[in-house]
């Protein structure tokens, strides 16, 4: 078990299995076995019912059909024989070219009258009964007599119990090539009809189809049967030889003249008979090249027998005479359709021979299939690893698609069968069975990196390096984001009442639900600096409303840190200690940065830089200056215009020689619609007025109604207690040249 886990984990297991999976198709296409065999067949037939043969009628080939009409004006099958010597009657008088009958006529007619009267020599004296025998005729005598005037083919088949005795044959056979009695199965026994009405007939043929298969896809047109010479052939070829009075077969076999078999014994090629060639395959079979079921083929018994059928319509017409009706059960399943007559199958044989149209799969077929497996499956082996799975997968497509669109050019413009289904599947089956490994190893190192980097990254983060390693190198890319630093105040006091257990119990207690809040809103960690955090939003992934989604983790914090310092307090008095409150400063900033991996090829780290990213680290850095929890800069507050903020003063902060305005943020767009927040924004204006335009003394009167507005608004600062000591060293000491910007003197 582990050497398979190992296998399975390698990463040349992806190439082993797919090609496994190849070689082992090719030693199965070489043994073809029989449900091989059947997939290809259904595939062929699938084929026939997506794009029949289409049917002409001016093709001079009708079925004289013993109907149910037929049955009920003349009784139950098998009619007396005088009936189907006056159908034969008929037919000869309207100058068909053959008649080719899809029945046997095995047995002597027992209705002959002939034969009853024989019967009554246990009632009466024998002369009487020999006199009356000889008063008529034999029924068989008189179909024997018609079939004589005519151009007339019988019918036998083959059956295991049948006689010894092989149906008579009425042509020569000529071979060229190979003998081909070596590639025809050898039939059994034989049932024929009459001697006497094979006399009179001029051919003879097997109304068997094919023997092998419900569904008749391929048709033999020559048999040979057990323990005799020569060779029988098809009702179907009979029929057509004895409509242009030929007399004989040409058989086309591997070795033949003009015929390339490479020194080996392929088969038979090719059938002559007059003027016309029926191409075969190897055991002289045809391959039913369907229509389906056409009523215009077919012409009621009854309408011959009544003489209903114009001259015209049955002059020059070869004729197969069988029987549609469901209760003589002579009903066979085609590629096409099922139920249809068995006769039919015989006319659209005689239909392909006299159209010239054939369906052929060519004897280097299997040899092809094999070939483009073999090439094309190994190419696949071979591009497996080395593309992307989004390549891989179009180039499996094209393939497949190829092998799946080629056979179906190949049978619907030139009529040859190449196998749509073994290949592709074949080709599927090393695409999936590859690709399926290489999965469970891309999921494998994606659950690594899960692991490795799903603590110190945003989950959106986590999970693109895990669908693409790759980024995992060094480079950047310019976006806008929205960057936070946030930082404890009088940590180092705090640090103090605890020991190195109980202070990493304390950060961890502090960093945990922070975190949470800063990726539950699709924020970045950047990094942890002891108790400060940085993080950022829009990158990797783009997040609408980066800005405001910062914003509401900036206030979730607040409030969070609001239930931890209840939570602190309650423990603190409960051990009998002084209990300090956390207060954390916030900085936020929107604007350009470059973001990617940064560091060096040992070791690196997703992160952000640009002068917007210092920005807001200066920000909130001015928190602790100001007195307040949360500082914006310009940009983010033009991005978050229906947030509650509060513009506190025009600062130029270390590193920079362009003033900022900064912000104060105090709610989300719900405390910006209050009357309270409206009123301090009212008074916080009118005090900046005052104070950028130099007048300090009025600018301090105002403080105490702006603090009463802070109060109303519920707005915890310490913000105006600062700027009255600002105020009075303004007064005291008014600068020459007052621009109303404030120069940090810290970072």
């Amino acid at each position: 078990m582990s050497w398979l886990l190992r296998c399975i984990n390698s990463r040349r297991a992806p190439i082993v299995v797919a090609m496994l999976v190849l070689l082992g198709a090719l030693v199965l296409r070489i043994a073809d076995p029989a449900a091989v065999t059947r997939i290809r067949d259904f595939a062929f037939d699938s084929y026939q019912r997506l794009e029949p043969r289409p049917y002409n009628p001016e093709t001079p080939v009708r079925i004289v059909d013993i109907d149910e009409a037929a049955l009920k004006e003349y009784g139950q099958w098998p009619w007396p024989r005088t009936i189907i010597a006056q159908m034969v009657d008929r037919l000869t008088e309207k100058g068909v070219a053959v008649v080719a009958f899809d029945a046997v006529f095995a047995e002597p007619d027992r209705s002959s009258i002939s034969r009853m009267v024989r019967d009554l020599v246990a009632f009466t004296d024998p002369e009487t009964v020999q006199k009356l025998a000889a008063a008529v005729q034999d029924n068989d005598k008189v179909l024997a007599d018609a079939m004589a005037q005519s151009r007339v083919v019988t019918g036998f088949g083959f059956d295991v119990k049948g006689s010894g005795k092989p149906p008579r044959t009425f042509h020569g056979m000529a071979f060229a090539g190979d003998q081909p009695s070596q590639f025809l199965p050898q039939q059994g026994g034989t049932v024929k009809s009459l001697d006497l009405l094979e006399a009179a007939a001029k051919g003879n043929g097997s109304v068997n189809t094919d023997v092998d298969s419900i569904v008749i896809r391929r048709v033999p047109m020559l048999f040979r049967v057990a323990g005799y010479q020569g060779l029988f052939p098809s009702l179907s070829i009979e029929a057509l030889r004895v409509a242009q009075e030929a007399s004989s077969y040409l058989v086309k076999s591997s070795g033949a003249s003009g015929e390339m078999s490479f020194g080996e014994k392929t088969g038979i090629v090719a059938i002559k008979t007059g003027a016309l060639e029926v191409p075969t395959d190897g055991r002289g079979r045809v391959v039913l090249y369907d229509t389906g079921h056409q009523p215009q083929r077919f012409i009621s018994a009854r309408a011959v027998l009544k003489d209903e059928v114009p001259a015209e319509k049955l002059e020059g017409q070869v004729i197969f005479v069988g029987t549609s009706a469901i209760g003589l059960k002579d009903l066979r399943n085609t590629p096409v359709q099922d139920g249809v007559p068995g006769v039919e199958v015989h006319a659209q044989l005689a239909e392909q021979m006299l159209e010239q149209r054939f369906l052929a799969r060519p004897d280097y077929a299997d040899g092809a299939e094999f070939l483009y497996l073999a090439a094309m499956g190994l190419l696949m082996v071979v591009l497996l690893p080395r593309l992307t799975a989004g390549r891989m997968a179009l180039v499996a497509t094209i393939l497949i698609g190829a092998g799946l669109i080629v056979p179906w050019l190949a049978y619907s413009r030139y009529h040859l069968l190449f196998d749509p289904i073994y290949p592709p599947a074949t080709l599927a089956a090393i695409y999936v069975s590859g690709t399926a490994l290489a999965f469970m190893r891309t999921e494998r190192e994606r659950a690594e990196i899960r692991g490795a980097f799903g603590m110190y990254l945003s989950p959106d983060l986590v999970e693109q390096l895990a669908r693409n390693p790759s980024l995992l190198q060094l480079g950047g890319e310019q976006r806008e984001i929205t960057v936070m630093f946030t930082d404890v105040r009088g940590f180092t006091t705090i640090s103090e009442q605890f020991d190195p257990q109980g202070l990493t119990r304390f950060m961890n207690r502090f960093l945990t639900p922070m975190t949470d809040l800063i990726l539950g809103l699709k924020g970045t960690i950047d990094k942890y600096m002891g108790d400060a955090i940085m993080a950022f939003w829009n990158a990797p992934l783009p997040v609408e409303r980066h800005a405001a989604r910062a914003c509401d983790a900036a206030l979730a914090m607040q409030a969070r840190l609001a239930v931890l310092n209840a939570e602190w307090k309650a423990e603190s008095e409960a051990e009998g200690r002084r209990h300090i409150p956390v207060n954390i400063g916030v900085g936020l900033n929107t604007g350009p940065a470059s973001v990617g991996n940064f560091g060096s090829t040992q070791r690196f780290t997703y992160s952000c830089l640009g002068d917007d990213v210092n920005l807001a680290s200066r920000l909130e850095g001015q928190c602790k200056t100001y007195g307040v929890g949360i500082i914006i800069g310009r940009k983010t507050r033009e991005a978050v215009e229906d947030y509650a903020t509060l513009e506190i003063d025009l600062i130029t902060v270390k590193g920079k020689t362009e003033p900022e305005r900064v912000y104060v943020l105090l709610g989300d767009a719900s405390v910006a619609k209050t009357p309270a927040y409206a009123a301090l924004v009212e008074r916080q204006d009118e005090f900046l007025r005052l104070y950028r335009s130099g007048a300090f003394a009025e600018a301090l009167a105002t403080i105490e109604a702006c603090e009463t507005a802070a109060a109303g608004a519920g707005w915890p600062q310490s913000y105006y207690q600062m700027m009255r000591g600002r105020l009075d060293e303004l007064i005291d000491d008014s600068p020459v040249d007052w621009k109303g910007v404030y120069v940090a003197k810290d970072k």
